[in-house]
This record gives C-alpha cells, structure tokens and sequence, in this order.
C-alpha cells in the first residue's frame, strides 16, 4: 500500500509537471480563456527600500508584421542582438518608430471600433481583415521582442526576487535566461512575476515578446490611440523569503469625524511565519503617532485596529498624508522587511438624502476625464509630465478626475495623493466595439480580474474615493462578478459604472440634459456625471447651468468633463509641426480629429474653454444683490478661505477707483453678505464695473501666488 501512494504520488507530479508545460502553448496571446500564466497575485505597490533596480533605459528590440515571424530562439544569454534596434524604455513602440524613421506600424487613433478582425465563436484576432485595414496581409498583428541585461547583487543571496511591468500592451511573455517564466494581459495594470529560481548573481538576460492584439484587446477598446510597447516603469526587486506579501489600510472616523480607527489587514508570507512579529507605526513628518505590535499567527493573515486621536484628515483641499511603517522582526529583534507607503485618513459614505460624502461633508465634484497621453511618448509618460498635469488642474480648481477608461501610472495616484485630487479610479474594461461581450461568458473572468487586480494594487491611495468597473461596455451581467470581486477586497469605496447600472452603488451616464439631471436628483441614489460638457472646438457655453443645478440638490454630485487634454501627437509635415490626430499616419480604421476635444492642448496651453471651466470651478463666488450688497459664498468643503486674498474692486476706464479687501475668511461653506459702498462723485458718462478676486496670498507646489 505504501509503494502505492509513492507511485500515486510521483504520478501526480509527473501529471502537475506536464500541466505546468502545457500551461505555456505560446498561443494563450488569442485565446480569451487564458489573462496570465504564472503572474503573481496584485498586492501592495511598496517594495522593501534599497532592494530594486531599475530596468528602464536602452534595450534592443527585433520588430515583425505578423506572429508567425516571431523569433523564437532569441530568449537565451548566448544569442547575439547587436544588430537589433535599440529602444528607449518606457516607450510606445510606434511613437519611438514615428521619431527614429522606423519602419514599423504608425499610431492609429479610433473611438468605437476593433482595428482587427475576430471570429465570432473562438474571438480569435486573427479573422481575415478588411483591405482597407491597416493591420493586414504582411502586417496583421505586429509582434514586438525586447532584450536587455542586469546584475543581481551577491547580498540578495537567499532573498525572493521578482520583475514588475507597470504598464505593457497589449500581451508580452517573459523569459529569464532563456526560460519561459510566464505571460500577462492588461496593458494598463502592472504585471509582476516571480523569478528567484531562473536567476542568479551577476549578470542576467531578460526577454519579453509583446504582442500587437491579443484577446485581452476586446476589453481596450478606449476611444485614444492604440499604442503598444513597454509603456511605464519596470523594475526588478527583491524580499525575504519570510515577507510582508500584502497590506491594506483603510480608516473608519467616530460620528463627530473627529477621532479614526485606522484598520490594518496585513498578509505575510513564508515560512516559520508564526516566529515574526509585526510592528504597525503611523508617523507625521518622521514623528510618531502612535505604533502596535502584533505576533504573526500561522496562516499569515493579520488584523489591526489602531486607534488615532484626531488624525488631520485628508481632501483635495486639505491633502494631509502620514506615513505607514510596517516592519516585520524576527526572534533576535532585527527587523527583517520593512515597508512604507503614504497613508491618509478619509471615509467615503452615502447620506439619507442621497448626498456622496467625504469626511461627512457633501461632495460636488469640479471634475474632469484624462487619458494617460504624452504629445511625444504617446502612452509613455514621464514622471514630469504627470505632475504638470496636475499642478494643471489645481491652478484651474479641478478637484477631481476620472481615469478614462484603465489605471493610469501608479506615480498619478502619488501626485494626486500629495497635491489633493478626487480620483474616479477605473478599471481597463471597455468593450465598445461589442457591447454584447459583457454577458459572454468567457469574458467574465478577464473583465472581475482587472477590476480586482486595480484594487488590489491601488487600494492605499487616499485620493481614491470611487471604483469604477469600466466603460460603454453594456450592460452584462459579467458586472455582477466584477462588483462581487471589488466588494471583496474593499467596502470603504463605493462602486461606479455609466448607464445608471443596477451593479452600482451610484447612478451615473453620460451627457444628459438638465431635465434628465434634475429628475435623476430623486432616483435613490447619488448621481454623477460621469461625461459630460464636451469640450470639442467652441463648446461648453451652458456647463454654469449644470453647475447650478448639481449645486442645488443634494443627489447630485457634478461632473467629469469630456476631457482634460487634447490628444494630438507632435508630429513634423513638410517640416513643420502639428498636432496629428486620426488619419495623419495612414491608419485605418480612424476616428479623425474626434481626440482634439480637450480643456488644454497637448502642450497644456490654455484656450477659451480653459478660462470658463476656471471660472466655475473657482471655490467662491461672488453674487451682486439687487439692494447693492454682496453675498459671497465658499465652495469649500474643509478649507477656510484663510490661503486667499480675496477683493472687490471698482474699475472705470480701466483703472481703479475702490477698493475693498475681506479680511475675515470664509469658513468651509459658508455664506456671507457684505456690504459695498459706493464712493461719492462718480461720473454718470463713465462705465463701471465692480471686479471679484480671489488670489493665492502664497505660493503653493503647484502655482505662484
């Protein structure tokens, strides 16, 4: 019987090992039932301080029309690629193409539509294409392989190393030294895998094959340009093995919203877990809070609830941040992993009426859409880049954004966190091209996945008030999965998808008119607009009616303008530059100048629209009243108005007759009526105007005063 159960057993992992191999075809790339192989599970951005190393910079890369003409035998340290192309990583590989005279597909820009072909029951994206396709004949799918080294220090001996993509479209597989680690979809959510046993001190080769389309393509289908690349940060990095794996902070405020519970789930992994003690410490600029120390039990998974006497909150207006310190010991009292990350205290609820709140105060959102989009990179951003364009925002009284229609860079959630912007956190889920894909079965499983794996990676950062499952996908009920799959992992956020959904905590759609918005106010739940005011050539003469209405009613909590940024892309005709959009490369099909509809240009210089949009999302406003007074109201929620100064100002001809300066600020929301007077001998031939100024008394990280 025991030699039974020896060969049952070797059979088993004989019968594993092959699943293991087959796990791998090469063909899970069009084969909508496979999203990874071998990916690791989404946790906690923080990696231990000292143990990464960065892979950005040159790599060689081989481009091919079509994935038959894939290399295959190029993943080892002994193949030779100096006679490869060298690229810049991050990059879209057809921006870098378009600015080095490359000769491989160009950027192709459409809205609703599928720039491939599909069969209708196995959604391969191989279907014969259309001759007026772009992608087609010797150019069906391109397929793009990456090279390049690095070194593994000798003190990361016996430690767990693993490499982490941030953002690679649209399906690449991994090798190290020549062995097959893995594959990954979803070209806007990072992708780690890992690769301790295929690595070693010293020098190592690392490989990636990245794919044009793939199934994971039915579910990008944004209106924006269709890049493809190695397109954010990738790092290598390493842990103990014993490890802090996961963690998640959220805060719960008493009734008052003034003392927090700060709750800690932390996952640790490894072995003899149950030896290690873990030490949560909240600190304020380097100093201590308040700290808890707890035993590691066997299984790993812990809890805290940490009391915080009147933690500073934080908002878009008062973006007051801690730091966490996780720090997992050992036996002898050492400090074995260490992780920090920076926290904030806020809680999101629903009122009786149906008001969104923060922090207990309602919330009308001054918002706007943004796709990740460089003029230059295309979806490869610099870090500069994605901070301009949020000191952008704060200088135009933008308090929040939607990340249309997939995560954006982790660093935008850093800036946002530390800058104070509302994030509208979205899923990369859009099947616009095939709405019916929602309620198909197979694609139930990719489309919770990415909802689960944003929030898994995501679910720190304070400026996340809302989750979003994705976009103009339909209706399906593949959305009941993707809401069962976010509520799992965090009940402190709420909810969201367009459409007014039943799967939603929140009703919301897209462009409505102001009679849809005010009946909409008393639909039992609170309303956003999740697009609206699209701002395309002259436009947006009416959003100060929106504004006032969303103003009135308690359900309603603004809107997300159509959008933040033109999406021209820098390019050179004759010699001169301009801003290409749809059909500027040949590319079809295309949606012509249907990107150019942004608040700024691609550069973020300003136009008419940026003014109007200034000027009402300023946080007061300035109202004459027909006895002569003047009301003045706060649009703030927890910011007085102390950081401004304010005046009223009597000009004729252009020159300043009065003026008069409010030296008491505006507590948050408040209303107040101030009395003006007029001077004597003012001439009746000459034209007056009274002027309202609200400036910064300071300079701030995002504006001069």
């Amino acid at each position: 019987m025991k030699d039974m159960k020896q060969i049952l057993a070797i059979l088993g992992l004989v019968l594993m090992s092959i699943q293991g191999v087959m796990a791998q075809t090469g063909k899970e790339w069009d084969d909508p039932n496979i999203s990874s192989v071998n990916r690791e599970l989404a946790h906690a951005l923080p990696v231990p301080d000292g143990y990464s190393i960065s892979l950005d910079g040159t790599w060689k890369f081989k481009w091919v029309g079509t994935p038959s003409k894939a290399p295959t035998d190029v993943f080892g340290e002994d193949y030779n690629d100096m006679a490869w192309d060298n690229i810049e990583v991050p990059s879209s590989w057809q921006m870098w193409g378009l600015h080095n005279g490359k000769s491989w597909d160009k950027p192709l820009y459409c809205n609703v539509a599928y720039p491939f072909s599909y069969n209708n029951s196995t959604y391969s994206v191989m279907a014969d294409r259309p001759g007026w396709f772009t992608y087609k004949n010797d150019m069906t799918n391109p397929v793009g392989t990456y090279r390049r080294t690095f070194d593994i220090p000798a003190e990361w001996d016996g430690r767990d190393v693993y490499v982490r993509f941030n953002g690679v479209g649209h399906g690449y597989y991994l090798w190290i030294n020549g062995k097959r680690i893995g594959y990954s979809e979803d070209s806007y959510t990072p992708g780690e895998f890992r690769i301790t046993d295929y690595v070693k001190t010293g020098q190592n080769t690392i490989a990636l094959q990245v794919y044009r389309f793939t199934s994971g393509s039915f579910l990008e289908c944004q209106d924006y340009w269709r890049l493809t690349g190695i397109q954010r940060h990738c790092m290598v990095w390493s842990a103990p093995k014993t490890q802090i794996r996961d963690f998640f902070f959220s805060t719960d405020f008493d009734n008052d919203y003034v003392n927090a519970t700060a709750n800690l789930e932390v996952k640790v992994a490894g072995v003899d877990k149950s030896k290690y003690t873990l030490k949560a410490t909240i600190l304020d600029g380097g100093a201590e809070v308040v700290s808890q120390t707890m035993d590691v039990p066997v299984n790993g998974q812990m809890k805290m609830a940490i009391n915080v006497t009147k933690p500073k909150q934080w908002s878009a207006e008062t973006p007051n941040l801690y730091d966490l310190r996780l720090a997992l010991i050992d036996e002898a009292g050492k400090e074995q992993d260490v992780r920090v990350d920076c926290v904030g205290f806020k809680e999101v609820s629903i009122r009786s009426d149906n008001a969104l709140l923060i922090n207990g105060k309602r919330m009308v959102f001054h918002g706007v859409n943004r796709h990740d989009i460089s003029p230059v990179n295309g979806r490869a951003l610099t870090d500069e880049e994605i901070e301009n364009d949020i000191k952008t925002m704060k200088r135009l009284n933008i308090n929040a954004v939607r990340t249309s229609h997939y995560p954006n860079d982790p660093y935008f959630y850093k800036m946002c966190d530390k800058h104070g912007i509302y994030v509208l956190a979205e899923a990369n889920v859009e099947c616009h091209a095939n709405t019916g894909l929602s309620s198909v079965e197979v694609f139930r499983k990719p489309m919770s996945e990415r909802s689960a794996n944003m929030v898994r990676w995501l679910r720190n950062r304070p400026c996340i008030f809302m989750w979003s499952m994705g976009n103009e996908s339909g209706g399906g009920n593949n959305f009941q999965s993707s809401r069962d799959s976010i509520k799992a992992l965090d009940k402190t956020r709420l909810v969201h998808y367009e459409g007014n959904s039943g799967y939603a905590d929140v009703n919301s759609n897209m462009y409505p008119g102001l009679g849809t918005v005010s009946w909409m106010a008393s639909q039992g739940k609170p309303y956003i607009v999740c697009e609206n005011s699209h701002s395309m050539g002259n436009s947006m003469g009416n959003v100060r009616e929106y504004f006032n209405l969303y103003e009135s009613k308690p359900a309603l909590t603004g809107e997300f303008i159509w959008d933040f940024k033109d999406q021209g892309i820098l390019t050179k005709y004759n010699g001169k530059e301009y801003w290409a959009y749809g059909g500027d490369f040949g590319d079809n099909p295309n949606d012509g100048n249907f990107c150019i509809n942004g608040l700024v240009m691609p550069d973020l210089s300003i136009t008419a629209k940026t003014y109007n949009t200034k000027k009402i999302y300023q946080p007061v406003d300035f109202k004459m009243n027909d006895n002569g007074t003047i009301q003045l109201k706060s649009k703030l929620s927890f910011a007085t108005t102390d950081y401004l100064d304010m005046d009223i100002t009597l000009m004729a001809e252009g020159e300043e007759v009065s003026r008069m300066t409010i030296t008491e600020p505006l507590q948050p929301e408040e209303v107040r009526t101030v009395t003006y007077e007029i001077p004597d001998g003012m001439d009746p031939s000459v034209e007056y105007f009274v002027h309202f100024s609200a400036r910064l008394k300071h300079a701030t990280e995002w504006a001069e005063a």
